[in-house]
């Protein structure tokens, strides 16, 4: 896989500055005049020369040129908020060591978490847990649904959950995760301060971040410790760098060691992504078609090299990509380009954009098998193909979120779906052409788990305190 082409390349550098891009215009509807959002903006579109794109006026008077920088995890621009979605962007680059990696992260938190944590107050023991969940995402979006996963399973005669939730718009998912809880909190106006002010006021025992790094997180009210327990979960899977994060909740799979974490590493024995149920799915006619439903951006090279020797080896397979982006044609010309470099016609590639929430599902009834991609792999992906009854092929990675699917197969007893290197994964996606998974049902254990990971760091909170 070390062979890759230029196009491959071009590909998942476009790739990676349309997600950046995205992240900068959902800033902006946030904050519609914020002038690091709009230089930040400005330099992307003239990066990627994206047509008929008009750039605003650049704001802000900054001199680093950001559409590069945020592609640097060890970019120092005095932007906390740009800066944790250049960490965030780096986790689709095989390029990057994974210890650099985790050093980064912990370089952020050095510069904009640790000089605004204090000791945190502890309240007085009670009978129930007052657990906090923090999140812009708790609605449509892969957390407010995994969330639905874990929310009504929490005990109430042993939890008081509370919700903080800097969610703009919402809606279906978003009514039936407030139903779960004892007290739902708007906080998009509140900023980290006032946040952090909030829910040391609300007596919040054990608080929940659910974002580590992705967009509108709010690690720096973490950072102002406004709890006395503190733990990363869910949404994003790796280190969040802070000191004042007592731990990540992952699982076996993903975190067998503890090394690409600055916080203590929990592992939830059922894992860290609910696994879904598997339904039988019946058998299709035609070509054998292979397919995809993740981020451009998680498409390295070395899976664009990887799939098309795939497809080289079944000539008579097709490739079906379906996400946000494949509807401009410049970005599915980079896509065509990038395979054609490795003698793939076009016509032997589907490429799709995004659908409406929901639909993209029936996508999964034109795939024989999913197909993951690597470094960054599939999470909430993964999770939707095998509950379609789809055989999803991944290759074994060393840092957690390289892992995601490995942990949801290795849980679903499809270990032989879990492949040790390329010529493996050829050949074991070229084998689950047709092939049935058995179904199983999900057992919702996770949230007694957690009840049981906050109760455990809660008591050591109590028996370290000095008060």
């Amino acid at each position: 896989m070390a062979n890759v082409s230029a196009p491959a390349r071009r590909l998942h550098l476009a790739a990676r500055r349309l997600a950046a891009l995205d992240l900068a215009e959902r800033g902006l509807k946030r904050h519609p005049d914020d002038p690091a959002c709009h230089a930040w903006r400005t330099d992307l579109l003239k990066a990627l020369d994206v047509p008929n794109a008009i750039a605003p006026r650049r704001l802000g008077g900054l001199s680093a040129d950001l559409a590069e920088a945020c592609l640097d995890p060890h970019a120092d621009v005095s932007l906390p908020v740009l800066e944790s979605a250049a960490l965030y962007l780096a986790e689709f680059d095989p390029d990057i060591d994974d210890a650099r990696l985790v050093e980064a992260h912990r370089g952020w938190a050095r510069r904009h978490a640790d000089p605004l944590t204090t000791v945190a107050h502890l309240p007085a023991p009670r009978g129930r847990l007052r657990i906090g969940y923090v999140s812009a995402d708790l609605g449509h979006h892969p957390v407010g649904r995994l969330m639905l996963h874990t929310l009504p399973g929490h005990d109430r005669s042993a939890v008081e959950v509370h919700a903080y939730s800097d969610r703009l718009v919402e809606d279906e998912v978003t009514a039936q995760l407030r139903a779960d809880t004892d007290g739902w909190h708007l906080t998009a106006d509140l900023d980290d301060d006032a946040l952090a002010g909030r829910i040391r006021q609300d007596g919040i025992d054990v608080l929940i971040d659910l974002a580590g790094h992705t967009w509108g997180n709010r690690l720096l009210a973490f950072a102002r410790k406004p709890a006395a327990v503190q733990v990363s979960f869910l949404g994003y899977g790796a280190t969040t760098g802070l000191v004042a994060m007592d731990a990540a909740i992952s699982d076996p799979w993903e975190a067998p060691t503890s090394a690409h974490f600055i916080e203590g590493v929990t592992r939830l024995p059922s894992g860290r992504l609910p696994l879904p149920s598997i339904r039988v799915r019946e058998g299709r006619d035609g070509p054998p078609v292979f397919g995809s439903l993740n981020k451009l951006a998680k498409l390295s090279p070395a899976v664009v090299s990887l799939w098309a020797r795939l497809l080289r080896e079944m000539p008579e397979a097709r490739l079906l990509l379906q996400t946000a982006g494949l509807d401009q044609p410049w970005v599915r010309r980079l896509v065509v380009e990038a395979f054609a470099a490795y003698g793939i016609a076009d016509d032997r590639l589907d490429l799709r954009g995004a659908v409406a929430n929901g639909e993209h599902l029936l996508t999964y009834d034109e795939i024989d098998v999913a197909l993951d991609p690597f470094p960054f792999t599939g999470g909430m992906t993964t999770a939707e193909a095998l509950a379609s009854g789809i055989p999803v092929v991944t290759l074994t990675g060393s840092r957690p979120l390289a892992r995601q699917s490995l942990s949801l197969l290795a849980r679903a007893g499809l270990d032989d779906l879990i492949a040790p290197d390329a010529d493996a994964y050829v050949r074991i996606a070229m084998d689950a052409v047709g092939r049935s998974l058995p179904p199983t049902a999900a057992e919702p254990v996770q949230a007694h788990e957690l009840e049981a990971v906050y109760r455990q760091l809660w008591e050591k909170r109590l028996g370290s305190s000095p008060e």
